[in-house]
């Protein structure tokens, strides 16, 4: 229930740091592994100079101009990402966001992303008033790891729902597409491999090491997992579970502690 949160749930990650410019924890001065760099080596490796040589024969331009443009979209969309993320925390948390144009600014020499925040940010409210009396938040933002692994990662939300009475774990994903399958058959890599390469497996991986780490170091329970897709491209927030992927969960951990043994001992 509730009413008996552990004490752990506040105080059991206070020994990890999280460096935002860098995007990396550490305990001391031992470095984790990131939950999402972790998940990327089961990815195969984007092969950029083959396809934006292909995209610039396609469209007539030159090779350089398409990396140009994809290096542009894909910073656009980590600070969008970044700046969606700081809004949903300061409203679970009844704090006033004030849009940081000069930041975009700084960083563009105009403001390429504001539009695409409003949109976005209106399907945040949404999940936020329908949410309301259902869903009471626990964490925001909650950097969390394992020094045993050696993993960390930052969960969205912890939340309790009261209608479930469960605690669950919730996530926003803002990008533009959000596969259940891949359409060409390809697959994760290594051990992984009868995972389907797509958004959907990825992050219900994702949200499942979330969940393996803070059952594990705290001694909640964690029910239902959640991704709430609210794409600048989508009318209303789309509510997806994840997958229970806790098997494939385990041998990342394991493959990768007993990587780090191997590197102690060589």
């Amino acid at each position: 229930m509730i009413e008996n949160l552990p004490i752990s749930l506040f105080s059991q990650f206070n020994n990890v740091k999280f460096y935002d410019d860098v995007h990396k924890y550490f305990v001391g001065d031992k470095e984790l592994i990131s939950v999402t760099t972790l998940l990327h080596r089961y990815q195969s490796e984007f092969n950029k100079q083959y396809w934006s040589q292909h995209k610039a024969d396609e469209y007539h331009l030159d090779q350089r101009e398409i990396e140009r443009a994809w290096e542009f979209l894909n910073k656009k969309a980590t600070l969008k990402g970044t700046i969606v993320h700081n809004y949903a925390e300061n409203l679970w948390n009844n704090k006033f966001f004030p849009y940081p144009k000069d930041l975009v600014v700084n960083v563009f020499g105009y403001d390429p992303i504001y539009d695409e925040f409003i949109k976005t940010k209106k399907l945040i409210d949404i999940f936020f008033s329908r949410s309301y009396g259902s869903l009471i938040p626990i964490k925001t933002e909650y950097v969390i790891c394992d020094v045993e692994y050696g993993i960390g990662g930052m969960v969205d939300l912890l939340a309790y729902n009261v209608k479930k009475k469960e605690f669950q774990l919730w996530d926003y994903k803002t990008n533009k597409k959000l596969n259940t399958e891949n359409k060409v058959g390809d697959t994760l890599k290594g051990s992984l491999f009868p995972l389907q390469d797509c958004e959907m497996e990825i992050y219900s991986l994702q949200l499942g090491l979330y969940k393996k780490i803070i059952e594990k170091n705290t001694g909640i329970k964690i029910g239902r997992c959640y991704l709430v897709w609210v794409s600048h491209t989508n009318d209303e927030p789309i509510y997806l579970e994840v997958k229970d992927r806790s098997s494939y969960v385990d041998i990342m951990i394991n493959e990768h502690m007993a990587e780090n043994q191997l590197l102690k001992i060589t």
